[in-house]
This record gives structure tokens, C-alpha cells and sequence, in this order.
């Protein structure tokens, strides 16, 4: 009976307060639902072209699904009490199943994430001839950076050796022989040119996940 008259009041409050941090956010004083959207990511070249990467794009993807980082980030926000809430992760698959989704353009998924009340993780990634930088930055339903992670990746040099040995069958006085010239040339260089791999995302996970405090919005945050 307590807990239908607890629900009963819960129910009747939501309804008749339904305030911005509430269908936003979903921050309901102890209890914080976090929605982040993982943006398409955008590649430059080093011609200044403009693009994007599906095999970057899943990886992010993916790699954004692992938030343990987050998580521990809001319960040591959070002080002597634990966290309570719960994050779910959105790609440009299912975008459309979030609770707060209408309809936008999200070539702007910042200004979509205000609209819609959600964080956005976007990825920039910068190819050089030498090295290539990939960059993630974690906005919230504000459309303020509350984390942010960047990586190097360098390209690398690889020395072929050059070299060559001939054999060369004599027919002599004594008898059959060979001879044997070893030839030996400077070693090839071959550039091996910057590439963003799984590990260089894994290891920007440790940064864009690594939000400041206002992102926790839990009443024990607020201490």
C-alpha cells in the first residue's frame, strides 16, 4: 500500500511539474538518465577536403558504448554517496528511439543535442602526411564541452635493405668452381603513413569520458 501511495504521488508530481530537467535531462533529484548521441565523425585530409570514415565511425561507435569510465567519474562527483542513473548511448542507427528525439538536422549535432536534450560526443580527425590527430569532445545537453580526449597517431619509417649476390659457375684447368659477388646498396626508406587504429580510440576513451563535475546533476553533486 506504500508503495502504490509512493507511486501515486510520483506520478501525480511528474505530471503536473513537467520541468525542463525532468523530460530533458531525466534528473529527478537522486536519479540522473544521461543520453549521449555519437556523431558522425568528421575527417580532413591533407588537401583541406572534408569527410568522413564508416569504419572510424563504427569504431567510435563502439568504443563510446564502453561508459565504466563515466560512471566512476559520477560516483567520485558524487563524494560518500553513490551515483544513481543510468547512461545510454545512441549512434546515427538508432538516434530516433530516444525518448526526446524530433527532428533535426544533424549536420549540427550540437545544436540537435540542445534541441533534443542530449550529450553529444563528436569526433575531428586530422590527416597529415606526417602525423594525424584524432580529437573527441563531449558536449552536454547546453551544448557545453564538459570533456575532451586527443590522441596523436605518427607515421613511421621503415629501412629495406638492398643487396644482391651472384653466383657464378668457372670451368677451369682444375676443374668446375663458383664464385660468389655480394653487392650492397644504401638500405630504401618506405614512410609508413599515420593511421588511426582501435587502440588510438581506446586510448582517447580515458578522455572524453572524463567529465567535469557540472555534468553530474544529481542532488549529491550539488554539495
Amino acid at each position: 500500500m506504500l508503495f502504490i501511495l509512493f507511486f501515486a504521488l510520483f506520478s501525480f508530481a511528474y505530471a503536473e511539474e513537467p520541468s525542463a530537467s525532468i523530460v530533458i535531462e531525466g534528473d529527478r533529484g537522486d536519479y540522473q538518465v544521461i543520453q549521449i548521441y555519437v556523431d558522425i565523425t568528421e575527417v580532413h585530409d591533407p588537401q583541406g577536403k572534408i569527410g568522413t570514415s564508416m569504419p572510424l565511425n563504427v569504431m567510435i561507435a563502439e568504443e563510446a558504448q564502453h561508459t565504466s569510465i563515466l560512471e566512476n567519474r559520477m560516483h567520485r562527483h558524487t563524494g560518500a554517496e553513490t551515483w544513481q542513473g543510468e547512461i545510454n548511448v545512441y549512434d546515427w542507427n538508432n538516434i530516433q528511439y530516444m525518448p526526446t528525439f524530433k527532428k533535426c538536422d544533424y549536420r549540427n549535432a550540437v545544436q540537435c543535442g540542445i534541441k533534443n536534450a542530449h550529450w553529444t560526443l563528436r569526433t575531428i580527425v586530422s590527416v597529415g602526411a606526417k602525423f594525424s590527430t584524432f580529437t573527441v569532445y563531449l558536449y552536454d545537453e547546453r551544448g557545453l564541452v564538459i570533456a575532451s580526449s586527443s590522441q596523436t597517431a605518427w607515421g613511421t619509417i621503415r629501412w629495406h635493405p638492398q643487396w644482391k649476390l651472384t653466383t657464378i659457375k668457372e670451368q677451369s684447368a682444375f676443374g668446375a668452381g663458383t664464385k660468389q659477388i655480394f653487392e650492397q646498396w644504401p638500405p630504401r626508406m618506405e614512410e609508413i603513413p599515420p593511421l588511426i587504429t582501435g587502440k588510438t580510440i581506446s586510448q582517447a576513451t580515458f578522455g572524453f569520458y572524463w567529465i567535469k563535475k557540472s555534468a553530474c546533476r544529481v542532488r549529491a553533486c550539488k554539495k
